[in-house]
């Protein structure tokens, strides 16, 4: 036998050897247990609305990196900002109650060079003395941090003169005053909201609901609802029973609402054939519980424990079994969000502590006391026309000269950054219904120093119409 013959016998047997073990492996591989996937949740939702499209930024606007005189008004021709604030000023600062902050201003002592050396001294007697009144203070209240105080800082922001919309109709201050109305309005869904800025007097205009109004309302709550045994409402001095009928006249409309954003968030987060299988039926798919409102309904059940313990949904028979016992067939009867909001109530007995109804709130959900306060304040009339803390005045600047502002009162806890929208004239928005629409344009005339000098030489001036003042 020729050497490469014998090479051709030894590469097959050692072929035929490794073909055997690949074979053996993969019959190992079909009698192994299969391996649980456990499924991510995936959120599934829809973009918020935005009323119009917003010009693209050419400056930074993370907050906190510019100036409130950087503020961006509106694009002129899509491309550049133009600040609505010549500048502005913080005038005053009061606590919650009305007291006013008073700055403290550093004594005068010797002179510099003896403070520098007596600094350390003074730095090691502060720490002593420091020390010696928290022994003697004992178990005393610990005093409350100032810094941690919520103030409220009244700034006076002053208008450029010279600002023009398109048509040539000057921007007044009470055109500012209206776009912030506007972007602060409850039905206001784009990129520069301000109703949720800690502004008095904000959120009742956001709300369109009297701050005494929402006051009532959370008080009639908090006292309970109406006492079968007593037959009557529980008694609130200055509260008419008849509105306790009526605050309590929205709970099941509310407890609608709760189990119906409960049935929408099961499924958008639990969408997947896996999860179907799991709590319902093997011989489901998530396609055909989507497709039957029913399914979708029963789904949700057993998803958040509404479902019997063990084999809540029969799939032979279409059945589903709740916690309580109640039986409803899928093929001859509907269910949705009031059938669900039954069961809760059953469940807890009308308990509404966290404990109770409200932990099954949905995240980002609001309680069942939110939502019966929505669905009263949905029926009355409230008209909130302004905003407390945004005026409109007038002030003089460096030169005497007389300019409109605006006078704006803002927590400590968001800055002046936060104050920042885009400008449209009222007579576009109430034609259109759009705000930051750009096709409307900012014109300046106003010129600064330099430029109105270079104007006097010639047409360079008038090139500088649209340069800030």
């Amino acid at each position: 036998m020729t050497q490469k013959a014998k090479s051709s016998i030894f590469i097959v047997i050692v072929s035929a050897v490794l073909l055997a073990i690949i074979g053996c492996s993969a019959g190992e591989s079909k009698v192994t247990e299969p391996i649980e996937i456990k499924p991510e949740i995936t959120v599934i939702s829809d973009p918020e609305p935005t009323l119009s499209p917003t010009p693209t930024p050419v400056v930074d606007m993370e907050e906190g990196s510019y100036d409130i005189s950087e503020m961006p008004l509106f694009a002129i021709e899509g491309a550049d900002f133009v600040p609505f604030s010549l500048g502005y000023e913080q005038i005053s600062a009061e606590r919650e109650d009305g007291t006013p902050v008073i700055a403290e201003e550093p004594e005068e002592t010797g002179e510099e060079e003896e403070e520098t050396e007596g600094e350390e001294d003074s730095e090691e007697k502060e720490k002593s003395e420091s020390k010696e009144k928290e022994a003697e203070a004992g178990d005393e209240e610990t005093p409350v941090d100032a810094e941690a105080e919520k103030i409220y800082n009244t700034y006076k922001i002053t208008l450029k003169s010279g600002l023009k919309f398109a048509d040539g109709t000057p921007v007044t201050a009470e055109d500012v005053l209206f776009n912030i109305k506007a972007h602060a309005a409850k039905g206001y869904r784009g990129d520069y909201g301000l109703g949720d800025l800690d502004i008095p007097g904000m959120a009742e205009f956001h709300t369109q609901v009297p701050a005494e109004e929402r006051e009532k309302v959370d008080t009639i709550i908090r006292a309970g609802g109406f006492d079968p045994e007593e037959e009557k409402y529980p008694e609130i001095e200055g509260i008419d029973p008849k509105d306790q009928d009526e605050v309590w006249g929205c709970y099941d409309e509310a407890g609608v609402v709760f189990a119906q954003e409960i049935i929408d968030y099961v499924n958008s987060n639990y969408a997947l054939n896996a999860y179907v299988n799991a709590f319902m039926s093997g011989y489901l798919t998530y396609a055909k519980v989507e497709a039957s409102e029913n399914l979708k309904t029963a789904f949700a059940f057993i998803v958040w424990g509404y479902g019997r313990s063990k084999n809540p949904y029969n799939y032979r028979k279409n059945t589903l079994t709740t916690v309580s016992g109640k039986v409803y067939e899928l093929n001859e009867e509907e269910i949705g969000a009031i059938e669900l909001w039954e069961e809760i109530k059953e469940y807890y007995k009308g308990d509404l502590s966290e404990d109770g109804i409200d932990n099954d709130v949905v995240p980002g959900g609001k309680t069942i006391e939110e939502l019966m306060a929505d669905a009263y304040f949905a029926k009355q009339d409230y008209v909130v026309k302004d905003i407390r803390g945004i005026i409109c005045g007038t002030t003089r600047d460096e030169k005497n000269i007389e300019r409109e502002c605006i006078y704006l009162t803002l927590s400590n806890e968001y800055s002046l950054s936060d104050f920042n929208f885009f400008l449209t004239a009222p007579k576009d928005y109430e034609s259109t219904g759009e705000l930051n629409d750009p096709e409307v344009i900012i014109e300046i005339e106003e010129e600064s120093e330099e430029d109105a000098e270079e104007g006097e030489e010639g047409e360079e001036g008038e090139a500088q119409a649209g340069g800030e003042s």
